[in-house]
């Protein structure tokens, strides 16, 4: 082998092994591993739109049970057994309206102004359009949620585009959960699934993984002052999340 040969050899970051073309022929992932900016996220969604990865169902467990493993090895380069992070949510998203909406009618569920009252106020107005439009507004506390992490817990160590995209795995995993929920409560207990008592146990859920993904990757990194900083993010996370949900939707409704 020549010293031209030697200088080309390189190791490949989703499997370890050593080769020296522009693919790794054991796994089959690129050479170059770019780091994560947002044409690159961008450039991901075009691809995830038109191609459904093999290691969906592998991207759900991980995510599921070791958000921080897994994040911590696609930020590393480990990217070839993962779903592209803007397919995930997006797959994950649509199958849960496709469910939830299925449930709701299939059911015969309709939305419940509180007890007591003959015409809807204001705020239960709000609180039913928030009810009927829960995605976006989802959608909008994970990049609020993910700005937050990027402040407080990643600092130094990731930019803004790497938290976010970390979110999205997040995110995606939270809509399985929520889909998950639709069919035990919907379908098995017939409980309306679009009750005030439901949302609130889907904000419950949303507090619980949010706090496990969070704890989980940054454990391993060790940052300084991990808890008081934990505590602090999660803290932030729940304000910023309750007054999205709280006037958000009043803000909306007025403007429009």
């Amino acid at each position: 082998m020549t010293r031209h040969q030697v200088k080309k050899n390189r190791q490949c970051l989703n499997c370890g092994y050593t080769f020296n073309s522009n693919f790794c022929p054991e796994c089959g992932q690129k050479a170059e591993v770019e780091k994560l900016t947002a044409r690159l996220l961008l450039d991901q969604t075009i691809h995830s739109l038109t191609h459904y990865e093999k290691g969906f169902l592998h991207t759900i467990w991980h995510f599921i049970i070791r958000p921080g493993t897994a994040s911590i090895n696609f930020l590393k380069g480990k990217r070839k057994e993962y779903q592209q992070p803007v397919g995930y949510i997006l797959i994950l998203t649509a199958i849960y309206i496709l469910v939830h909406n299925f449930i709701i009618h299939y059911y015969d569920f309709h939305y419940s102004p509180n007890a007591g009252t003959t015409l809807l106020d204001f705020k239960e107005e709000a609180n039913i359009f928030l009810r009927t439009h829960f995605t976006p507004f989802a959608f909008i506390i994970l990049i609020a949620s993910a700005y937050i992490i990027y402040l407080v817990m990643a600092g130094k160590v990731f930019n803004f585009i790497e938290i976010l995209t970390l979110c999205l795995y997040g995110g995606g995993t939270y809509f399985l959960m929520l889909t998950i929920s639709d069919l035990i409560l919907g379908v098995i207990f017939r409980i309306n699934i679009i009750s005030i008592n439901v949302f609130i146990w889907q904000t419950f859920l949303s507090l619980l993984y949010n706090f496990w993904f969070t704890y989980d990757i940054f454990k391993k990194i060790r940052i300084r002052f991990f808890w008081p900083r934990m505590i602090f993010t999660g803290i932030l996370i729940s304000a910023t999340g309750w007054m999205i949900m709280n006037y958000m939707p009043g803000v909306w409704l007025s403007l429009f």
